[in-house]
């Protein structure tokens, strides 16, 4: 499938990623998290873009002149292998019988196809699936053709990067339990993550086996979550660097109060020597 852009020249997709949602009032983003990826793609679905052209008279020269007008995505088929209690499928049929608009995002891959992060160029749009028809015979397979009526153009087009699946124990997702242990490098700039951190190590507060959260907004610094994992719960923070880290900072709370020379106070048990009048 070629798709021509006017700053992106033209790409052949190697395969294609089709992803639904039915939040149409969200922001529309690639990343938008209400879009889930269909399987079963029968066809590479194609997508044409046109273009209205208007021919304006000028009487003042003998030629006429040519004006564009807006640009329109025209009607298309989304063909699927039909397999039955699918959740998508049915999501389709449903907006056929509601006649409800669905958002659609076609990302077409144009690097190696099944690599650890794909590349290619995506377009997201809002249509109508305005009827659908089953297909098949004793020696094909059924297949569900759905006709698709784009809602205006294209909301938004460009070239993407999406990552590698995630799988139990990457990033410290579903870690913890045996065989999954999860990563123990609690200091480094490696991306947000879920972190085993040993008693053993180093920084631990409480010199037993806990996990920390590590977020980071981008590869300079990031913050830091641990909390004890027996008796009462007691949190500690801290910032990381890419030249060193900050000491465990107390979140203080109903289980863990301040005590009176941490913020350099008097406590009322206190004795107090003021001398001779």
């Amino acid at each position: 499938m070629n798709i021509t852009q006017d700053n992106l020249d033209i790409f052949t997709g190697s395969h294609v990623e089709v992803s639904i949602s039915n939040q149409i009032d969200n922001q529309v983003d690639f990343f938008d998290p209400s879009f889930s990826s269909m399987e079963n793609i029968a066809a590479f679905p194609t997508l044409t873009e046109s273009t209205e052209i208007e021919t304006l008279e000028e009487y003042d020269q003998d030629a006429t002149g040519k004006l564009a007008g807006y640009r329109r995505l025209e009607p298309t088929t989304l063909t699927l292998n039909r397999v039955l209690d699918d959740e998508h499928q049915a999501m389709l049929m449903k907006a056929v019988e509601d006649k409800t608009p669905l958002r659609f995002r076609m990302f077409y891959v144009v690097n190696s196809g099944y690599s650890a992060a794909n590349t290619g160029y995506y377009v997201i749009y809002d249509a109508y699936v305005t009827s659908h028809k089953t297909r098949g015979a004793d020696n094909k397979a059924v297949t569900l053709e759905f006709k698709l009526e784009p809602d205006g153009g294209i909301l938004a087009r460009g070239i993407a990067t999406e990552g590698r699946i995630l799988r139990q124990g990457d990033f410290g997702l579903g870690a913890g339990v045996n065989p999954f242990t999860g990563p123990i490098d609690s200091e480094a700039l490696a991306g947000n993550r879920f972190v085993t951190y040993k008693g053993t190590a180093s920084g631990n507060p409480y010199s037993t086996d806990t996990a920390l959260i590590h977020l980071q907004a981008n590869e300079h610094g990031a913050w830091q979550l641990t909390c004890n994992t027996s008796g009462a719960p007691r949190l500690r923070v801290r910032n990381i660097q890419e030249n060193g880290k900050s000491e465990w900072i107390k979140v203080y709370s109903t289980n863990e109060k301040p005590t009176p020379a941490e913020i350099n106070a008097v406590a009322k048990t206190d004795r107090i020597d003021f001398g001779e009048y």
